[in-house]
This record gives structure tokens, C-alpha cells and sequence, in this order.
């Protein structure tokens, strides 16, 4: 835990933090596949943050090198797994998810939305300077408008210093580099700019080693067996920094 007052501003992920695969966009996928619509909106978080889990234990035991190296095949295995879709089933949802990755499923997917981040960001906001860092497919912009989570000029929307999108800037976490255009945009140093993100790996270890201090969000408390700062949610955050 990083006390209030050794941090200037705020940087958020997008993916975990704000927005999470919306279930019927997947039901309406599985059911092309032949696999019976089982998910359902009250399940997306718990979905996703188990799927994020189950991507920590693989990357944690295997060498992220390794181009065979598949972790959203284990992300969607468990995120399947909680409501209950196993067996051959489970094999086709994983084989469709994948197809559609291949395509580029961006914003045709991640677009559930998690309302009391969101509302949690906006007290946040009102508090310290913001910006975003996402990796994302060059749409990143246009989503936050969309999704009524913020804006990069002055409007009704809270401002944000900058997006910066992977797509976009060519660089993705967990390369340092990517959080070099966020803390320009807000002129501070990044031992007291504060990364938020839902990962170990991308961003937990992305930001550490851009030199930040860093919070995961961790709902269901997947990660109670590591020692960096961990919160159910922004509303948590935004509590601790006033």
C-alpha cells in the first residue's frame, strides 16, 4: 500500500478495470458453435478475474518466450469453468473464442461494462490528475467515449492527460515504454504516478518495471498468495486517496 500522499496521479488499464467480454455477444458466439447459451452478465466479472488468474499460474511456471506459449487458451478455460461449460463443449467454446481473437474481437467483445469502476474513476478523477494506458487495437479513444469513462479534451466526460493505446504507440505491456507517454502527458515522476491494472504480468511487472508504484484489482481475491497492493475496485481506491 502506497499512502495518498506519495502519489501525484492515477493511470488506468482499461481491460479489468472498466470493461470485461460481454456475455451475450459470447452466448450468441458459443450458440453458432453448437454450445448452449450458460453465461450470463451477473457472472462477467467473476468470469474474467478467474480467466486473469489462471493466466498468472501459467506465466508464473513457463517461459513466456515460448511463441507456442497460449495464454488466453488457459484465460478462457477457466473463465468457461465457472459456469460450468466442460468436456467437449469446453473445447468448442475455447476453439471459438480463438477464432475470434484471430480477427481482432476488440470492442465487438470487451464492452461490459463495469459500472462501479467506472463511477469509481470519476471520484478519482476529481482528486488526482488521470490518464489511461490500455493494450488495445487503436480504439482506445473512441471506446472511452463510448462507454462514458472519459475524455481526452473538456466536456461532460472526466478528463483524462492521455490515452495511450498499444495499438496506436506499437508497444505493448509489459514493456516499460508504454507508460512513458502517460506520465509526459502528466508531468510526473513515475515513482509517484500510480499504475491500476487486473494482471500480474502486463501489469503488475509492466509497471514495476517502469519504476511506478502499481495496485491490481483483485474482486474475488484470486491473489491473496502475493505481496503487491491489491483492491476489490476503484471505489476502495478512491476511498484510500481522499
Amino acid at each position: 500500500m502506497y499512502s495518498p500522499e506519495a502519489i501525484d496521479a492515477v493511470v488506468f488499464d482499461m481491460g479489468g478495470v472498466f470493461v470485461v467480454p460481454d456475455p451475450v455477444v459470447l452466448n450468441d458466439i458459443l450458440l453458432s458453435h453448437g454450445v448452449r447459451a450458460a453465461l450470463a452478465p451477473e457472472n462477467a466479472a467473476e468470469s474474467h478475474y478467474a480467466g486473469v488468474r489462471a493466466m498468472t499460474e501459467l506465466l508464473e511456471h513457463a517461459d513466456v518466450r515460448d511463441g507456442n506459449l497460449d495464454v488466453w487458451e488457459h484465460y478462457d478455460r477457466a473463465y468457461f469453468g465457472v459456469v460450468g461449460i466442460d468436456g467437449d463443449e469446453l473445447d468448442v467454446a475455447i476453439g471459438a473464442r480463438g477464432e475470434l481473437r484471430k480477427h481482432g474481437e476488440g470492442e465487438l467483445v470487451w464492452r461490459h461494462l463495469l459500472a462501479e469502476n467506472i463511477a469509481g474513476f470519476a471520484r478519482i478523477a476529481a482528486l488526482r490528475p488521470v490518464a489511461i494506458v490500455t493494450n488495445n487495437n487503436g480504439t482506445a479513444i473512441q471506446q472511452c467515449l463510448d462507454h462514458g469513462i472519459c475524455q481526452l479534451d473538456d466536456g461532460p466526460l472526466p478528463r483524462v492527460a492521455a490515452i495511450v493505446d498499444s495499438g496506436v504507440l506499437g508497444i505493448s505491456k509489459p514493456d516499460p515504454r508504454i507508460f512513458d507517454p502517460a506520465i509526459a502527458a502528466l508531468a510526473t515522476a513515475a515513482d509517484r504516478t500510480l499504475y491500476v491494472g487486473d494482471t500480474v504480468h502486463a501489469d503488475v511487472r509492466g509497471a514495476q518495471a517502469a519504476g511506478m508504484p502499481v495496485v491490481q484489482l483483485d474482486p474475488f481475491d484470486h491473489h491473496d498468495d502475493h505481496d503487491h497492493w491489491r483492491l476489490p475496485g476503484l471505489h476502495a481506491l478512491a476511498d484510500h486517496l481522499t
